[in-house]
């Protein structure tokens, strides 16, 4: 007899004795862990005879564990990865627009992922701003940024002509005077330097001018002026380093503008924070102008849409979900009309609490439907999907999160602290990473 062998089938039928015990036995279904989808065809698989394309197409269908993204299709990230592979061997750049909520509109969470991809993927500068603060908490880790004059107007419901262009919210200056400055921050490890920045605003008819000064010495004046409404774009290339870039509007006429890209060299990762306070995904199919989104994504050509909903969703238990499905659906639609190669990742909502009537925090009851719901449009929509709300621990998170020492999520049970941001961004990163790893052979 084969005693390794035997030890070895002893080995496997335990495991799975024990796996199934807590969805056969009464009292012990909160032992239940995660099973893969196809777990009989593990075991029908003969050890010596299981062919190479069943061995890939299980380890494929075993990755979607809780801590790592899940594809159904199994090609929904791969321009983004072929995009990473030619980063990495020092060729181009690779483009994330992270679209969300208030969580990441302070930059928490997003500065985690861009900093640790950066370090190891290469620097290509920060990506886009705003250009002035919607809300007195807006910042970008790494950018020194101040703006006065500008009346900003944020994405929401029933508000102008809903061209917020490509972060979600627009900025008019009516006088003379309004500026915005834009520059890096001397510190850290990463986006000290740049080497152009790329003004995004609105031509419109009647449109005003404004200056562009770099380091203090005037360089051009634009004119916004046009027959036609649409998207504007003037990109201002610098020698690698670190510099000031000023706006100052000038003369008569309404200059309306949306933010600026600080990119830097020629290969490595820029990574855009777009969180927009209050935001739903259903703000972007029906109170985003979709000729001006359109516009401003060709224009900025991001290798990966991250599409990072649910917070405020899960504010009501009975959000009708038909419509949430309905939103998103159609938001990709609209990314893929422009962008039909560009990866798009659901990133799912994390653990968001409320009180109970006795007083003990617990998962608000929607957060799991936002995230089946995803879950589900991921696969049917050929996009990848990761699972914030398990990784992090699934229900009940947020109470452990508020006991420990330091404290890991804010008072509000919605918004994590800068420790908690760092692991979510670190959760998210972790898995990008891992899923790019076992998909893109070593060169």
């Amino acid at each position: 007899m084969n005693l390794a062998h035997n030890k070895t089938t002893q080995t496997i039928l335990c495991f799975i004795a024990f796996s199934l015990a807590p969805y056969l036995i009464p009292g012990m279904q909160k032992f239940q862990v995660l099973l893969p989808a196809n777990f009989a065809k593990l075991t029908a698989l003969p050890n010596a005879q299981a062919s190479t394309n069943e061995q890939t197409k299980f380890a494929a269908v075993a990755t979607a564990t809780p801590g790592e993204i899940e594809d159904a299709s199994g090609q929904a990230l791969h321009h983004f990865f072929a995009a990473l592979n030619q980063t990495q061997n020092g060729k181009g750049i690779v483009r994330i627009s992270h679209y969300g909520d208030s969580p990441i509109t302070g930059d928490m969470i997003t500065s985690t992922v861009r900093r640790k991809l950066q370090l190891q993927f290469g620097d290509a500068g920060h990506g886009f701003v705003l250009l002035a603060k919607p809300w007195g908490w807006y910042q970008h880790l790494g950018v020194r940024h101040e703006a006065s004059g500008w009346e900003s107007d944020p994405m929401f419901i029933g508000k102008g002509d809903h061209r917020f262009g490509f972060g979600g919210a627009s900025f008019t200056a009516r006088s003379v005077g309004a500026t915005a400055n834009f520059s890096t921050a001397d510190e850290g490890e990463i986006g000290r330097n740049v080497s152009a920045f790329d003004i995004y605003f609105l031509a419109q008819p009647g449109g005003g001018e404004f200056d562009v000064a770099i380091d203090g010495a005037q360089q051009t004046r634009v004119a916004t002026a046009s027959n036609e409404t649409h998207s504007g774009f003037h990109q201002v290339k610098v020698a690698e380093g670190q510099h000031t870039l000023t706006i100052k509007t000038v003369g008569d006429g309404e200059v309306r503008m949306f933010g600026v890209t600080l990119e830097s060299g020629t290969h490595g990762v820029q990574y855009d924070s777009l969180g927009v306070n209050g935001a739903f995904v259903g703000l972007l199919n029906r109170y985003m102008d979709e000729t001006s989104w359109a516009e401003q994504l060709r224009h900025r050509q991001p290798d990966l849409v991250i599409l990072a909903y649910g917070a405020n969703e899960s504010e009501y238990e009975n959000w009708p979900m038909e419509q949430y499905e309905n939103d998103t659906r159609e938001v990709v639609r609209r990314i893929r009309a422009v962008m039909p190669e560009a990866s798009i990742l659901f990133v799912g909502p994390m653990d968001r609490g409320k009180h109970s009537p006795g007083g003990a925090i617990i998962t608000r009851p929607t957060i799991p439907r936002l995230v089946a719901a995803q879950r589900r449009l991921a696969a049917e929509t050929g996009c990848a999907f990761f699972d914030t709300f398990t990784a992090m621990g699934g229900e009940g998170t947020v109470a452990h999160w508020r006991e420990t020492k330091p404290t890991l999520m804010g008072g509000d049970l919605t918004h994590p602290t800068w420790q908690g941001s760092e692991i979510v961004g670190s959760l998210i990163h972790d898995a990008l990473l891992r899923a790019y790893e076992w998909n893109v052979p070593k060169m």
